[in-house]
This record gives C-alpha cells, structure tokens and sequence, in this order.
C-alpha cells in the first residue's frame, strides 16, 4: 500500500473568437501550488466555502520597454497573490446565482487506466461585455486601457488566484465575442 502519492496540476487556456474560430491564446499556464493546495485540501474537508468562481482578467502582465519590446512579467505564484491590474471578472460557477448560462466548471474522469481528472472551465464573453469597452478593433492605442487584456487566472470563491497566465495583449471589443475553454489536469502518482 502506497502511504504518500504526489499530486500534480497541470492548466491549460484556450480562447477563441466565437465568429471567426480564430485562435487568440493556445497555452499553458502556471498554477499556485499553495493556494491550489489549500483549494483541494478544503474539499477533502468539506468545507463549502472555496471553490473555483471567478476568471479573472488584468492588463498589468506585460509592458513596453525603453527599446519598444514587449516584456512579459512572470506569473504570480507565490504568497498572496493577485493579478498584477485585474479590470474584469466573469463569474464561471453554474451553480450560484448571477453566473451566465454559457459559463460552467465540470469535473470529469480520464478514461482508465489514467490516474487523472480534469475540471473544465467555459466561459464566453460575449459582444455586449464588459460594459464600456471599445466599439471596434485598433480604435484603442493604450496598452493600459481596461479591456485590454495580457493576463488572466482562476480564482475561487474566497479570493484565493488559483492560477496565472501572462500572455501577448489582446484587447475585448463590442465587435468579437470569445469562448473561453480553461482546464486543469489533476494527476496522482
């Protein structure tokens, strides 16, 4: 009988453009070991007050150097972390009130042999949100504007930045709508 096993989380983000099927991020993202620990630790536990609620989405993971380069912040994993500017939230869990219809966390078995399970996020942020964004692409020349978006993360119901993903900038326009498909892959060994 084995006495300890070792867990490993693994997350993936996808973003889609709903109309054209034009990827916009395809990766891989950095998970807080600590607060993750913490989110599966509360379930073995049962305590009902965390759980994965909330993407988050910030424009504060990437700036302009001096020389006019992209520089990427590294991903915030450590202690209490947040996002480094978050500006928009959309709530995921289908099970509390205010979350959207499209919007969903599911958890679901690998098929066997395979010792993983893998909870799947879907969001869609649609034409008409967030409120106060900019009508149509290129429109927009701060990198700093509200919407435009360079990181994202998982967060749970108690405020806990489950994960972090910096990426190359995108900005949300009332012109596109996205589906967000986010997945962890939990394994034991």
């Amino acid at each position: 009988m084995k006495d300890a096993f070792k867990v490993k989380v693994d997350g993936h983000v996808l973003v889609k453009d709903i109309d054209t099927n034009e990827v916009i991020i395809d990766q891989c993202n950095a998970i807080h070991p600590q607060n993750m620990a913490r989110l599966i630790s509360k379930g073995f536990a049962h305590e009902a007050d965390s759980w994965v609620f909330n993407l988050v989405f910030g424009n504060g993971g990437t700036f302009i150097n001096s020389s006019g380069q992209i520089v990427y912040r590294p991903p915030n994993i450590v202690g209490a972390s947040t996002l480094y500017n978050q500006t928009y939230s959309v709530q995921v869990d289908e099970q509390s009130v205010g979350t959207p219809s499209t919007n969903s966390v599911v958890s679901s078995p690998s098929p066997s042999p395979a010792l993983t399970s893998i909870v799947t996020i879907t969001a869609q942020l649609n034409a008409n949100e967030p409120a106060g964004q900019a009508v149509a692409d290129n429109l927009t020349t701060n990198t700093s504007a509200p919407y435009m978006f360079d990181e994202i993360g998982l967060q749970s119901t108690d405020g806990l930045l489950l994960s972090h993903l910096i990426f190359s900038p995108f900005e949300k326009t009332a012109n596109r709508a996205f589906l967000l498909i986010y997945t962890l892959t939990i394994s034991v060994s």
